[in-house]
């Protein structure tokens, strides 16, 4: 059943008692929230008392923004479901409450967060809370080291393994982050005049060498449970209290990923502010207190292991980091934070120096011995 604010009503009569929120007589006022690629978002609120409220969030078997003509598994939404399981479970108050999961529907009803805002318009208007990055490190370090497989026992590992294979979502993460934008896809763009630099990454056999080797790390290493789409769009702020979203690509993998795609999203922020140097420090300083925050928290039973495996985890995490940029810039999903910017010029400037960076962390991420490398190298 495919849902849509024509069928929204009944449906809802229907599922009243199994979402367990609204008494029997209430009548639904229902809007579509939300801008997302792959599903649909609504809030659904008591016409006479508006603050009792939920949304509802449904997986079309397409995706969204393309139609039908483009088909994708609704399972996407079981597997987002049991991340907020495991999230709840774990570092509970993190990610919205899930109040229900209807799997022959594809819809999940969970918190209204009604009253917050997307972290990375926070970003992109220059206010940047160092609170919001320290509480991403320490759920990131939780989920990772409570799922790591070192930390489990075989029977365990193997559960988790077993939920979280969403070889569906991993494989369009495959194609449009280590695949798509270093070749002639047509999904592809980008700023008129970043032709010479896409054409050199095109063929700069080094770079190609290392994205190829970060692919395969990204298909093949079994780590943890990896949210899969941690970026600054992905996290809502209330106040000084963060909440994370949208796990349809949850899945056990490379944990690093996941502090990659946070630290990219952070740097491309970084760039935008390309003249204002108040911000830009205030950025990293959050890209430094995540990572201190994550090794605060991150635990393993053997402290000798630990070192090693944060270690690991960093150098992925770099080299992750750098393809989520490149592909923020080349490949078919650019942010707002810099396609924002109207003076065509400084954009050029903004994309050429971030590109560069990027490439940077892709082909050398040992070269960066711990976080402050990092920064010191901006």
């Amino acid at each position: 059943m495919e849902l849509n604010l024509a069928t929204l009503q009944d449906y809802l009569r229907r599922q009243r008692a199994e979402i367990g929120v609204f008494e029997p007589d209430t009548e639904f006022h229902i809007e579509e929230i939300g801008d997302g690629n792959l599903n649909t978002v609504y809030r659904v609120s008591d016409i006479t008392r508006p603050e009792h409220s939920l949304v509802l969030k449904h997986a079309p078997p397409y995706i969204k923004i393309l139609g039908p003509d483009y088909p994708l598994s609704v399972e996407r939404l079981t597997y987002e479901s049991r991340a907020l399981d495991v999230y709840n479970r774990l570092v509970r108050g993190t990610v919205p409450v899930q109040y229900s999961f209807d799997a022959d529907v594809a819809v999940i009803a969970m918190e209204d967060l009604r009253d917050a805002r997307v972290l990375r318009d926070d970003l992109i208007a220059g206010t940047v809370d160092i609170a919001i990055p320290e509480q991403i490190g320490r759920f990131m370090a939780v989920v990772h080291s409570q799922t790591y497989l070192d930390n489990l026992d075989s029977g365990t590992a193997q559960r988790c393994k077993q939920q979280f294979a969403n070889t569906t979502m991993q494989s369009i993460t495959t194609d449009y982050v280590f695949t798509f934008p270093y070749t002639d896809h047509e999904t592809n763009f980008w700023t008129p005049g970043l032709e010479p630099d896409v054409q050199q990454l095109k063929t700069d056999t080094d770079f190609l060498e290392r994205a190829a080797h970060l692919k395969q790390v990204f298909l093949t290493a079994q780590q943890g449970v990896t949210h899969g789409d941690l970026h600054t769009g992905s996290v809502l702020v209330q106040g000084d209290t963060a909440k994370v979203i949208d796990a349809e690509f949850a899945f056990y993998g490379p944990i690093g990923f996941d502090l990659g795609l946070f630290w990219a999203n952070y740097l491309l922020s970084y760039f935008s502010h390309q003249d204002a140097l108040r911000v830009q420090s205030a950025l990293k300083t959050a890209i430094v207190q995540t990572w201190h925050a994550y090794t605060a928290e991150f635990k393993m039973i053997d402290a000798d292991l630990r070192m090693e495996t944060l270690q690991n985890v960093f150098y992925d995490a770099v080299g992750f980091a750098g393809l989520e940029m490149l592909r923020r810039l080349v490949g078919a999903a650019h942010v707002k934070d810099i396609e924002g910017i109207v003076d065509m010029s400084r954009k050029l400037r903004v994309e050429r120096a971030a590109l560069q960076f990027g490439t940077t962390l892709v082909k050398n991420p040992q070269s960066f011995q711990d976080v402050t490398a990092i920064i010191e190298r901006l």
